[in-house]
This record gives C-alpha cells, sequence and structure tokens, in this order.
C-alpha cells in the first residue's frame, strides 16, 4: 500500500503571477501617451507616474467594484490614473480617486466604473482580460478560478474542485492522504485503506508496534489470551476459533 499524506495546500496569494499582457494605450483617452510603448514594456496604472504607490494588499484574483461618490465641493481629491484633481463626481477603488472616464482596464480599456475588476501585479484589469491572461485553470472542471485558489499535487484547483475521492467532501486545509492517485480525507483513508488491528478494530498506524499472527495483524498489546488477556507477544501460544491462547488455557472449552 503506497500512500502519503500532504498537508501542503497553498494558495494563490503566495505564488508569483504570470508576466502582464504587452501594454496597449488607449486611443480614446485624452491622457493616453503619444506613441505605443514596446512589448517588453510593463506599464504602472499611471502613464505619467513612474513609481506609483502600489495598491493596498488583497488576495490575488478577488474580484472587486468601485464605489461612486458625487462631486466633492470642499477638497477635490487626485486622480490615481493622471494626477490631476476630480472636479467632478469620481470612483474610490484600491485606495484611491479615479475620474470615472480613466478607471479602465489595463489591457481593453473597457471602463470598469460600473463592473468587477481583479487587481494584478498594479494594474486593474476586467474580469475577462484577467481570466484571458492571469487566471489558472481547475485541474478538475478544467475553467479558470476566479478568486481563491487550491495548489496541491502540483495543480491548480477551485477550493470546492480539490475534494475526496470518496465522500466528496473539499479538504479546504484539511490533512488528505494518497491512494492510486486519489485524494482521501483521513477518515475514508482509514476506513478504506488502513490496517485494522484485529485485536481492537482501531488502525495499526506508522510506528505503531504489531505483531503477525493467525492470518491477522495485532498491535503488540492486542495480541493477549483470550481467557486470561495475558501478553503473548514473543511467548508460545495456541489458538481455538482465530482466537489467541497461553499454554495454561490453551484446552479451556469456553472462548
Amino acid at each position: 500500500m503506497d500512500s502519503v499524506d500532504l498537508t501542503g495546500c497553498l494558495f494563490g496569494s503566495q505564488l508569483h503571477a504570470p508576466p502582464a499582457p504587452a501594454y496597449i494605450p488607449n486611443p480614446g483617452s485624452a491622457h493616453a501617451p503619444q506613441s505605443a510603448p514596446s512589448p517588453a514594456y510593463n506599464p504602472s496604472p499611471a502613464p505619467y507616474n513612474t513609481a506609483p504607490a502600489p495598491f493596498p494588499p488583497i488576495a490575488r484574483g478577488v474580484a472587486q467594484r468601485a464605489e461612486r461618490f458625487a462631486a466633492n465641493s470642499s477638497r477635490a481629491p487626485l486622480c490615481g490614473a493622471c494626477n490631476n484633481m476630480i472636479r467632478g463626481p469620481f470612483l474610490v477603488a484600491l485606495g484611491r480617486s479615479w475620474h470615472p472616464e480613466e478607471f479602465n482596464c489595463h489591457y481593453c480599456h473597457t471602463s470598469l466604473a460600473d463592473c468587477s475588476f481583479v487587481e494584478e501585479q498594479n494594474a486593474v484589469y476586467c474580469e475577462n482580460c484577467y481570466g484571458e491572461f492571469f487566471a489558472p485553470t481547475c485541474a478538475r472542471c478544467n475553467t479558470k478560478i476566479m478568486g481563491e485558489v487550491m495548489h496541491a499535487l502540483r495543480q491548480t484547483w477551485h477550493t470546492t474542485c480539490f475534494v475526496c475521492a470518496a465522500c466528496g467532501k473539499a479538504f479546504g486545509n484539511s490533512l488528505f492522504h494518497m491512494e492510486d492517485g486519489e485524494p482521501y480525507c483521513e477518515k475514508d483513508y482509514i476506513s478504506l485503506f488502513s490496517t485494522k488491528c484485529h485485536g481492537c478494530d482501531f488502525p495499526v498506524e506508522a510506528g505503531d508496534k504489531f505483531i503477525e499472527a493467525l492470518g491477522h495483524t495485532w498491535h503488540d498489546t492486542c495480541f493477549v489470551c483470550a481467557v486470561c488477556h495475558v501478553n503473548l507477544e514473543g511467548q508460545p501460544f495456541y489458538s481455538k476459533k482465530e482466537k489467541p491462547l497461553c499454554k495454561k488455557h490453551a484446552h479451556a472449552i469456553n472462548v
């Protein structure tokens, strides 16, 4: 029986993301640069800020939505894209304020004012572009994973798709065991594959001392005379009805 206990389930925020897609300037933006950058260019959300502060940390792949606010007459906020004052209504997302017309997908330039977006590598993307360029594929359902990612067995999974092969329950961060290439929860693994002691019916686990006798496996402390319960490990014994007996009770009638 070849089995391995694994608890190494990591989530997407712990792994490096793939490189961002090549930047395509927005032809409709008043703030777009006049010439297209090279294919290797990986810009920040603000074209004129060469080193903007990173966005506040959040779990990788989690979709968010911007909040709309009316014009602020007392204190105009600065736009996170162009760094100019916002005189009218504005959006708030990722800890910054934005002109509504400048909060767009980094790749396809779709407006993100009223739809979900995902932050990746200090840029924002619509869900479609994030799914195409960054989201990993689930090893079970073969669809893109938006949000929390389970990493196990050198593959990526939806947290609801990485489940016990017997009972179908999701593992989460629980211990699981492998048998014939399939993962099992501890309860089902013990029930289906573990060697059980013939004396107490509990599993004989790794590191336990055990005895092979009468065609069965026993904990060393469970291999005792069926009449007087003296331990028979290393001692001569007899058997009746598949039960071990000491020499004194070898001919006992009621076993």
